[in-house]
């Protein structure tokens, strides 16, 4: 099947590549009797042509786009692979970011701190981590309000955490 498969491509790309020549060699002939034509050598005889190669050309580039259609796509795809690589690269921090405020939103709301450190959760009114013992908050020194343990400036009074 897949030699069936191959000798059928092999014969798309013979007859396009033939259609596509003698098309535009139709047309070319046709194009320029037309235009040799206004110089005063009489009435175009060969107008015809561009009629017949035009589609001609269209046909067999057809026929060549179903030959080449697996090298055409893994052109593509090998010049696509990167940027939509390179964009994702782009993206992951604000999709961390986006998941890690769903998340600590979603404790926040069953009143548990998940620890930056291990990862484990603990009851909201505790300070430290209870697996590794990672501070989970921190006190600003300067007006008492409770921060992230990774903040470096108070919410509340914008002071540094010291």
């Amino acid at each position: 099947m897949h030699e069936q498969h191959e000798n059928t491509k092999r014969k798309l790309k013979i007859i396009g590549f033939i259609l596509l020549g003698i098309g535009a060699i139709c047309a070319i002939i046709g194009f320029a009797d037309f235009f040799a034509s206004f110089n005063g050598n009489g009435m175009p005889t060969l107008f015809w042509l561009p009629f017949i190669g035009l589609p001609m050309c269209g046909f067999g580039g057809t026929l060549l786009a179903l030959g080449y259609k697996r090298e055409i796509s893994k052109y593509i795809k090998n010049e696509s692979v990167p940027v939509v690589n390179e964009a994702a690269e782009e993206l992951t921090p604000a999709v961390k970011a986006i998941k890690r405020a769903l998340t600590d939103e979603d404790d926040a709301e069953q009143g548990e701190i998940i620890c930056k450190k291990c990862g484990a959760k603990n009851p909201a009114e505790m300070r430290y981590c209870g697996k590794c013992g990672s501070p989970l908050v921190r006190i600003c020194p300067h007006c008492g309000d409770i921060a992230d343990s990774d903040d470096n400036f108070c919410g509340k009074c914008g002071k540094p955490l010291e």
